[in-house]
């Protein structure tokens, strides 16, 4: 069955060149570290290097390598990517379901909670929170995205699940005594499968771009290394003004990449899957 409901995808050209590209990178984030064993932090080479055979892509002010950099902040920026998006997924499908089955006071309070979420200016509350923690881990900064990127999710499938209520099917299994839970399971959740695919790899994309983006304000990672803080040091080291372009085009290229190809794969199930689109 989920072969014969993802084989339209591959049959789309647009949805082939977005897997592809994501796919090579996420093969460089996982492989690239293993087979290119330079550490990303040492400082013993020759300082600001541009690209040679000893050193692919240059090295920075600091004397490190910029490749064995990139090959680790791509690892890291979509380490970041895929947890900030797996907590988003959950938080939003807990309340989203939760409100379309419980109805009423419940239904109201987790609808009041999701509107205050998606009304508060995230941005800020992350910037806020990052600013207060000295010590901020890969894992911490995933949280802090994964916090605030689920509300339009929650409510969109809560929309959808409202109208799932009213089948009989879902009738028959709550007469029949189902929980709460085994109906959100068994009944509920398989008929936005689709759509909260496609969402995971949309908060995949937010969780990438909100890590650049603090990273770019100083309040990424403070261990570890990753493609915003590649840029951020860049920018710090002024190395647009001086021209070495091996420094900042490399990440920037691959944040760029990604994202692309992660809306481009959204994008495409959409048109596959949604019956509107596909009757256009």
């Amino acid at each position: 069955m989920f072969a014969t409901m993802i084989r339209p995808l591959f049959k789309n050209k647009k949805f082939l060149i977005g897997i592809s590209i994501f796919l090579i990178f996420l093969f460089l984030g996982i492989f690239g570290p293993i087979f290119y064993k330079v550490d990303p932090m040492e400082m013993s080479w020759d300082r600001e290097q541009p690209p040679s055979a000893n050193h692919p892509l240059g090295t920075d002010t600091y004397g490190r390598d910029i490749l064995a950099q990139l090959l680790h902040g791509i690892r890291s920026s979509l380490y970041i990517g895929f947890l900030a998006a797996i907590i988003s997924l959950i938080i939003g499908t807990l309340i989203g379901s939760l409100s379309a089955v419980k109805r009423g006071f419940v239904d109201d309070v987790l609808t009041a909670l999701t509107n205050i979420v998606l009304t508060t200016p995230s941005v800020l509350i992350a910037i806020l929170i990052a600013s207060y923690l000295n010590v901020r881990s890969l894992e911490v900064v995933a949280v802090i995205l994964g916090l605030f990127q689920w509300p339009w999710f929650a409510r969109a499938i809560r929309a959808q699940l409202m109208s799932v209520m009213s089948r009989e099917y879902v009738y028959l299994s709550i007469m029949a005594g189902y929980s709460d839970l085994r109906l959100i399971i068994e009944d509920l959740l398989p008929t936005i499968a689709t759509y909260a695919f496609m969402s995971f790899v949309l908060f995949i994309n937010g969780g990438i771009m909100g890590e650049a983006g603090l990273s770019l304000i100083g309040l990424g990672p403070t261990r570890g290394i990753s493609l915003g803080l590649m840029l951020q040091w860049a920018v710090l080291m002024e190395s647009m003004r001086r021209g070495m372009w091996w420094w900042f085009v490399p990440p920037g290229i691959v944040i760029v990449a990604v994202t692309a190809s992660l809306m481009v794969i959204s994008t495409t199930m959409d048109e596959v899957f949604n019956p509107r689109l596909r009757e256009e």
